[in-house]
């Protein structure tokens, strides 16, 4: 259905039902939208796109075959299939990939791996509505006539999958892999699953030299690392016997590191003959056979006039002992803050005390080892990072770490003149950071907190100036609870000004304050 030619926007969990929708579209001559979620604003902006709408989920054989060798769709016209960037370093972007170019890529894929995975069924637990996904999971296997799980491997694997017998591969990302911790259930379970994999292949990050160990360890074989980006498709591979073994470019693809250390790439999977800058920073390999990654070049940040380098902070944290894995993002506002996302080794610091002593220590450890102009100012530390069906971590979803649960600052419901003072209303919401432990069952707003946001709201709504140099008086009079709306009252005086916190209740605090 639908205007002649009109895309189609699939979103199924079933990747059979994926591969029947995108074969079906392209059939028809229509291209094939694959967004990364259907939450209902990526369906409205979809539909300024496509008049389809979604091709929704639906149910399925749990298994699903494909039609044959390499090359069945031939003949179909050259239309494009578009997938979206993860948004790991910024918002989620659409790349168009034309037919031809996904065709070429599997037929890489099949020179470079085709033998490993001889008579195995494919298993992932990744999406295919990533490109990663999409080539690995469902594509690969369709094209070349091998059987694969249609369902979306959720936990480690237990046990030989059923419906599949015989030898099976695994499609994963490094999130999934280093929950291998040896002697965890997870690697317990794995291991004992009859029979190992034939090959483990991992995408969508930079998989850390333990966890490479670890699934040696467990499956008996080190996993196939492949590099590349949605943008570039398939650019190299590895498996590691030493941490710092090179990429080596697919069949085809060839790829060359720039004066100013960025890796370019040359492929076949690309729309363009043309060398096209990746965004990452490399080395070249050892004999310059590949190339070696060392970050992100476009991870840099401008915090108090200075640049500063990410991935360059995430390293440093990362060299720390008590720490697993760190990301750091920016936080915009007035004033633009780094903040850090921590995952811990052992101990997850569990009071307000643990993780201030934390974030003390990695403050320290940080001096000397990255740009001590700009420290992470705002800490995060969980049990794990937050991914997407990718494995990959957005920076939606960092933010989102901070957006809940810690605000630091009230809701500015109306401001009003006085002469030449200000009336702020707010109210404090339940999330205040500052409620948190002051007290246990009785959350009160700390009379050090009303004084600092009458001198930061001082300074901005009266325009005031100058340190603090001490107060000529101070009294509290009613506590402020979560949810109470209240108005702060400001009034400029000789070498400083007065507030007072106000509600229907009565007097809350009032006070006198002395700037130098």
């Amino acid at each position: 259905a639908g205007p002649a030619g009109a895309p189609a926007a699939v979103h199924v969990s079933d990747s059979l039902e994926c591969a029947a929708a995108l074969l079906g579209a392209w059939s028809q001559g229509r291209g094939v939208i694959l967004p990364g979620d259907d939450r209902p604003a990526t369906a409205a902006a979809l539909r300024a796109i496509t008049p389809l709408g979604f091709i929704g989920d639906a149910a399925a054989p749990p298994v699903g075959t494909g039609p044959g060798p390499a090359g069945t769709w031939t003949g179909f016209p050259e239309v494009p299939v578009v997938v979206f960037t993860s948004g790991s370093t910024g918002d989620p972007v659409a790349v168009e990939k034309p037919r031809s170019c996904v065709e070429r890529e599997l037929e890489a894929l099949e020179a470079a791996f085709g033998r490993d995975l001889e008579g195995a069924s494919v298993l992932a637990t990744v999406s295919h509505q990533h490109y990663y996904g999409l080539l690995f999971r469902l594509l690969w296997p369709l094209a070349t006539g091998r059987a694969f799980d249609s369902r979306r491997v959720e936990v480690p694997v237990s046990g030989q999958p059923g419906g599949v017998p015989g030898p099976w591969a695994l499609v994963t990302s490094p999130a999934f892999l280093k929950r291998l911790e040896p002697g965890s259930g997870d690697a317990a379970d794995v291991r004992s699953a009859p029979p190992r994999p034939v090959a483990v292949f991992s995408s969508g990050g930079p998989l850390p030299w333990d966890a490479a160990c670890r699934c040696r360890a467990v499956w008996g074989r080190p996993p196939t690392e492949v590099y590349g980006s949605s943008e570039t498709g398939g650019v190299a591979w590895r498996r590691r016997d030493r941490e710092s073994d090179p990429f080596l470019p697919l069949p085809g693809v060839e790829a060359a590191v720039d004066g100013d250390g960025t890796l370019r790439v040359r492929s076949p999977h690309l729309a363009t003959p043309e060398w096209v800058r990746c965004g990452d920073l490399a080395l070249p390999g050892p004999g310059g056979d590949g190339f070696l990654l060392r970050g992100r070049f476009d991870r840099v940040a401008k915090i108090e006039e200075k640049r500063v380098s990410l991935a360059a902070v995430e390293r440093a944290l990362e060299s720390h002992p008590a720490v697993a894995e760190a990301r750091v993002l920016v936080l915009r506002g007035v004033r633009d803050q780094l903040a850090a996302v921590v995952r811990p080794r052992g101990h997850l610091p569990g009071c307000a005390a643990e993780r201030r002593a934390l974030a003390r220590d990695l403050r320290l450890h940080l001096a000397g080892r990255a740009e001590a102009a700009a420290p992470p100012r705002r800490w995060r530390f969980v049990a794990a990072m937050p991914v997407d069906p990718l494995g990959k971590t957005p920076v939606a979803a960092l933010e989102a770490l901070f957006a809940e649960g810690e605000r630091l600052d009230p809701e500015l419901l109306l401001k009003r003149p006085d002469g030449p003072g200000m009336d702020l209303d707010l109210r404090l919401p339940e999330s205040l950071r500052w409620f948190q432990g002051h007290f246990p069952g009785l959350p009160l707003l700390p009379g050090v907190v009303q004084l600092h946001w009458a001198m930061l709201a001082a300074r901005e709504h009266l325009g005031l100036r100058g340190d603090f140099r001490g107060l000529r008086t101070l009294k509290f009079m009613r506590p402020l609870v979560p949810g109470q709306r209240v108005t702060l009252r400001l009034s400029p005086e000789p070498g400083g000004f007065a507030f007072g916190y106000e509600s229907e209740a009565g007097r809350h605090a009032v006070g006198r304050v002395l700037l130098g």
